[in-house]
Order: C-alpha cells, then structure tokens, then sequence
C-alpha cells in the first residue's frame, strides 16, 4: 500500500468511487425526471410532476384514422383531448393524496404525474365528428377523414411457377 495524506491509499478506494458514480447515472437514466422532493425528517414528499409520453397506435381504416393510447392509472374525467384538422392534442393527469398516522407521527404523501401527446396525422380530419371512447386505460379515437382516397391498387399479383 502507498501512503496518501495521513491515511493508507487503497486502489479499491478508487473502484468503489468509479462504480458509485457509475452507479448514480443509471439510476439517474432509469428513473427519469425526478418525482419526489424531500423536505427534511419527519415532514412530507412532494413530487415535482412526471410527464411522460403515452404509447399510441394509429390505424388507417379508408375513410377514417383509429388511434389507440394507453393512459394507464387516469380517471375519464382527468383527460383532455382536443383535435384539429391535422392533429390531435392528448392530456391526463394522475392525482393520488395520501394521508396516513403511524405511531403519533403524520405522513402526507402526494404523487402528480401525467401523459402528454401530440400527434401529427399524415391527411386532414373533421375535427367536429370525432369520437372517443375510454375504457380499462385504453384511449380509442375514431377520426373520419376529410376527403378519403380509396386505395390503389399496387400492380397484380403474379403466380410464380
């Protein structure tokens, strides 16, 4: 060992510094943004808010778009849903308050997160004859389209011998 300012220098001293920073940046990446704010011993979390992008599917049905999002954990009530004529505008929100007692001390727990979308579609839409229906965290937009081409025909189908 090497002596280093009034102590034995360890190279796995350096090691475990490496694989704690190592260590924080993939928490860090797999966390995300940060949600909870902590304000000292015996006071409460607050999240600083979570929006995340919802996955969503888009289906070309002719003469309509079907749009499908999932919004896992949202209430009906908690999504804003706006469209124009080339795009559609998806927010919702998750609220969850907890308060619990445990042993004379006082928890309060709040959780704010939410979805954001915006998707751009590829012909324009009648805004004003959408419809949407929520059920089991599933969003389905059913968007008939503006002026829908009937589909072309790619060529004929050839049989090989």
């Amino acid at each position: 060992m090497v002596w280093r300012r009034d102590r034995y220098w360890d190279p796995f001293d350096l090691m475990r510094e490496i694989q704690d920073e190592i260590d924080a940046i993939f928490r860090d990446v797999m966390r995300g943004p940060r949600l909870w704010s902590w304000h000292g011993p015996g006071e409460r979390f607050e999240t600083a808010g979570n929006w995340r992008e919802p996955f969503a599917d888009i289906f070309d049905r002719g003469d309509r778009f079907v749009i499908t999002v999932e919004l896992p954990g949202v209430r009906k009530e908690d999504i804003k849903l706006r469209v124009t004529e080339d795009t559609v505008y998806i927010e919702a929100q998750i609220r969850r308050e907890k308060e619990l007692e445990e042993e004379g001390a006082l928890r309060i727990e709040r959780y704010y997160s939410g979805y954001r979308r915006v998707i751009q579609l590829p012909e324009e839409v009648v805004p004003e004859k959408a419809k949407a229906r929520y059920n089991n965290g599933v969003l389905e937009i059913e968007l008939p389209k503006k002026n829908p081409s009937k589909p072309e025909k790619e060529g004929f189908e050839v049989k090989i011998e």
